[in-house]
């Protein structure tokens, strides 16, 4: 995974699930389904801890 995409892993239909790869593409090729973005929970959890956010200035960029 590129880090150009961070988190990022895919972008997934709502309707049907099908995913496709992180591009310009909007809707479902099978039913016109809105896709959204489907994120890695695995990778996020390895590197972002309570600590880590903890140790950041208190200020409204803290969670980015």
């Amino acid at each position: 995974m590129s880090e150009q995409h961070g988190f990022m892993k895919a972008l997934k239909c709502r309707e049907c699930g099908r995913e496709y790869p992180l591009n310009a593409t909007h809707v479902c090729e099978f039913d016109f389904g809105p896709l959204e973005v489907a994120y890695d929970y695995d990778r996020i959890k390895k590197s972002l801890t309570k600590s880590a956010i903890e140790s950041r200035p208190k200020t409204m960029w803290r969670y980015r």
